[in-house]
């Protein structure tokens, strides 16, 4: 089910960062927003990405929860976390950049309307970016279509999966591996990201993730849990559905000593403000859901930014 949210971005000093197109340059804890004149070329760049192979239809186990933590009540799970659907196959799509690596690498997990329509373009991107992307899909293997009204329990359980097959990849930095969630995945993002929800699957001798980015995610869902590793947010000022609102509590929330959390809020632009395939939007389940190519644009370039410096070696 998507929850309500909002984006927002930590470090020394808790602050959100809303975007306008004339924006200059901006440092927040550590992470360092650069000014548009350098992002626009950045952008152009990013429309061009290096040779990467073909994507390879993938399946994996679905990771299942320690049996010591499996059974403990979690705050915005309305219960235990979930076993149900553990050590099932999953399906996913990866794609990587040519060469031999080790490179890092990123799980992504689509929203409850299931894979986006530029799931390719986002793979080949990061691919062209240098890193191994691992996209996810909850769905194929389940016979599900959508899980907008329900809640959709094993997402923690497919990202861990997910970094255990990459962890498995010869060409795969497991040391640098990094999630990225949209929506319905980004709350699972932002679960992986904090130390509460992810010690149920996380070892101290098992991979972990380093970094993760959430796109327009129910920053609500999360209540006022710590993030332990860096974390980028993204969200659309008007959006309805996961409100901009959620996440800057959520950042404010966060200790003085805590991971760095950037939140980053695009004016005018709406829920899956990323997916061009609401150009134009769309009253969809009731909620409201519009492309919006500036922000698009400019979510991508934050992205690239936010792992090239986050997953460096």
């Amino acid at each position: 089910m998507i929850g309500r949210d909002e984006a927002g971005f930590r470090s020394g000093s808790r602050s959100a960062t809303r975007l306008r197109t004339s924006a200059s340059v901006i440092s927040l804890g550590g992470f360092a927003c650069k000014c548009f004149a350098v992002a626009a070329l950045a952008g152009l760049a990013l429309t061009r990405p290096a040779p990467a192979s073909a994507e390879e239809r993938v399946k994996f186990d679905s990771a299942a929860p320690r049996l010591h933590r499996a059974a403990e009540p979690l705050a915005g799970e309305g219960g235990p976390i979930a076993r149900r659907g553990a050590g099932a196959a999953i399906q996913g799509y990866l794609t990587k950049p040519n060469g031999d690596g080790p490179f890092p690498a990123v799980v992504l997990l689509h929203s409850c309307l299931g894979l986006p329509a530029d799931r390719r373009s986002i793979g080949d991107a990061l691919a062209g970016w240098g890193f191994v992307a691992l996209f996810v899909d909850d769905f194929a293997t389940r016979g599900l279509k959508e899980t907008c009204a329900v809640d959709f329990r094993e997402g923690l359980s497919d990202a861990f999966g997910a970094l255990a097959f990459l962890s498995g990849r010869p060409f795969v930095d497991r040391r640098r591996i990094g999630v990225v969630g949209y929506s319905q995945g980004a709350d699972t993002a932002l679960k992986v990201a904090s130390s509460r929800f992810a010690a149920a699957f996380a070892a101290p001798d098992e991979p972990k993730f380093k970094v993760a980015a959430a796109f327009y995610p129910p920053c609500e869902n999360l209540g006022a849990a710590e993030l332990a590793i860096p974390t980028l947010i993204l969200v659309g000022e008007l959006d309805d559905v996961t409100p901009a609102a959620d996440c800057e509590r959520l950042a404010k929330a966060q200790p003085g000593d805590g991971a760095d959390v950037k939140l980053v809020v695009y004016p005018g632009a709406y829920h899956l403000f990323d997916d061009p395939g609401f150009a134009g939007g769309k009253r969809l389940l009731g909620m409201r859901l519009q492309y919006d190519r500036d922000a698009a644009r400019e979510s991508r370039v934050a992205l690239h930014d936010f792992l090239a410096t986050r997953l460096a070696p």
